[in-house]
């Protein structure tokens, strides 16, 4: 795959082999593309573009933090997703039979647009962006922490979160203020959509992430 991928003029940019899989990024102008490669074939097949994801400009393999979800002793998949003003993480392991399955995978309720930002180096905390659902104005958007619970994950509201809750109320109370006194009202609109967003992921009740049961692709 490597030889035919280097005659069609793309050169592999990083590799890492394991006893289960095989993976490797490469570019070629302004075309990228991921592959895993394990017994049954090829398990997980990324590329930019990519008529699906017309927001993907870039695809490559991440090379921190280096994770274990399934504790089997190989190394997991790890995505770098570029797009216009973010970079989101794909996180997937390859199983037994060599399939590639998502770590996690994200309910319509958190939001629109979701995208993993950070990845804790022990895999037990993450951090998501969301677009806010049903925002009166565009751009509404906010970060909000995750923890691994089981087999699960929730919303991270513990003492250790608290700090990161602070400064995005924070920052946009500021915000909201500034735009308020400024006359700007579309701004303020969307400001107090995301601090109500923020408020009841924080305090209303908590949808979970679920684990994937298929190996549909990773975000």
């Amino acid at each position: 795959m490597i030889e035919q991928l280097g005659r069609n003029g793309f050169e592999v940019i990083h590799r890492f082999d394991t006893p289960g899989y095989v993976a490797f990024d490469a570019a070629h102008g302004g075309d990228t593309l991921v592959r895993v490669v394990s017994s049954r074939g090829v398990a997980l097949s990324l590329e930019a573009p990519d008529v699906r994801w017309p927001e993907r400009l870039w695809v490559e393999l991440a090379e921190e933090p280096r994770l274990d979800a399934n504790s089997d002793g190989q190394r997991d998949v790890l995505v770098s997703l570029k797009e216009r003003d973010r970079v989101c993480l794909g996180w997937a392991v390859v199983d037994a039979d060599g399939y590639a399955v998502e770590v996690v995978r994200l309910r319509t309720e958190w939001g629109d647009r979701p995208c993993v930002l950070e990845i804790s180096p022990a895999g037990g905390r993450l951090l998501l962006e969301v677009d806010v659902l049903d925002s009166p104005t565009p751009g509404a958007r906010v970060s909000f922490p995750l923890r691994a619970d089981g087999t699960s994950w929730v919303v991270d509201t513990s003492k250790d979160a608290a700090g990161r809750w602070e400064d995005e109320v924070a920052r946009r109370r500021e915000q909201l203020a500034a735009f308020e006194l400024a006359g700007d009202d579309a701004n303020a609109q969307r400001v107090q959509a995301e601090l109500d967003w923020l408020d009841q992921l924080r305090n209303g009740p908590a949808p979970v992430l679920e684990p994937a049961d298929d190996g549909e692709e990773a975000r």
